[in-house]
């Protein structure tokens, strides 16, 4: 009978949750939420928040502003709203980002971005497609997204640990392949991920759970995406303590993009795509 590694557990467990945070993040009405539609998917939450908690590191993390502690990590507000039904989830998908992107809760990195030029805010969208396009992932035809959407950030960092995992299984957990992808995911997360998640997700809940800012995180959540921005920040810091990422150094707020002939610089860190692998 074949074991499964602790190490294969853990990465199991985070492409499950990112996957999952994901899909609750989408539109109800795509194909991308069918993950939340079954049943081993919930199983897989609620029967690892609690391994996620004990991984070495995680009890002691600092938090960031916006974030909330690992313990907080619990899917059971989201399972609770997700099951109001397709109907209404998607009725309030719609009052909450619109037909156009919402000027509240963009679900958009570049728009958190200080750097508010737009020259700057292209540079860090190409930066993010560079990342995609080093590790194999090209744009869908079907479901045409900006780069930098939450949805597709989360989903690339599933993409990055199930791609770990499978170096580790075929060539060694010590490879290239598995250290690109390794460090890729510290990277991105560092970049591209950590240092706007939390902003959104309490404009998200402010718009959504009428939140009056970020001294109510914490609160108990009254809709499935105010459910899903609370999971996201109890997640965040579990991530930055497995791939030793130091929390943001200061929050941030959406910001309207301004035009100017300007070049460089960028939103989070300034990376550039990480070698193909």
């Amino acid at each position: 009978m074949t074991t499964i590694s602790e190490q294969d557990m853990l990465s199991m467990t985070r492409s499950g949750w990112y996957r999952a945070l994901a899909a609750a993040v989408r539109d109800p009405r795509s194909g991308a939420v069918n993950v939340l539609e079954e049943e081993e998917t919930w199983a897989l939450l609620e029967a690892s928040a609690d391994f996620l908690r004990q991984v070495p590191g995680v009890a002691d993390v600092q938090l960031a502003p916006g974030e909330l502690p690992p313990s907080e990590l619990d899917p059971a507000h989201l399972r609770e709203h997700w099951d109001v039904g397709f109907d209404q989830r998607a009725f309030f998908f719609d009052q909450v980002f619109g037909l156009v992107t919402s000027k509240d809760c963009p679900p958009y990195e570049t728009d958190y971005c200080p750097q508010t030029f737009s020259v700057h805010r292209s540079q860090e969208i190409a930066d993010i497609a560079g990342f995609y396009k080093a590790f194999g992932l090209e744009p869908s035809r079907e479901r045409r997204e900006r780069a930098d959407h939450i949805a597709l950030e989360l989903e690339f960092m599933a993409w990055l640990i199930a791609k770990e995992q499978h170096a580790s299984a075929t060539s060694g957990p010590d490879s290239d392949e598995a250290r690109v992808c390794r460090e890729a995911q510290g990277r991105f997360l560092t970049d591209h991920l950590a240092w706007w998640a939390p902003a959104f997700a309490c404009a998200l809940r402010c718009r959504s759970d009428g939140l009056a800012g970020q001294d109510d995180i914490a609160d108990p959540p009254s809709t499935y995406l105010g459910a899903f921005a609370r999971l996201l920040v109890s997640f965040i810091p579990i991530e930055r303590a497995i791939c030793d990422v130091p929390p943001p150094p200061a929050p941030v707020a959406p910001a309207p993009p301004r035009e100017a002939p300007a070049a460089g610089g960028g939103c989070g860190g300034g990376a550039g795509a990480p070698p193909p692998s």
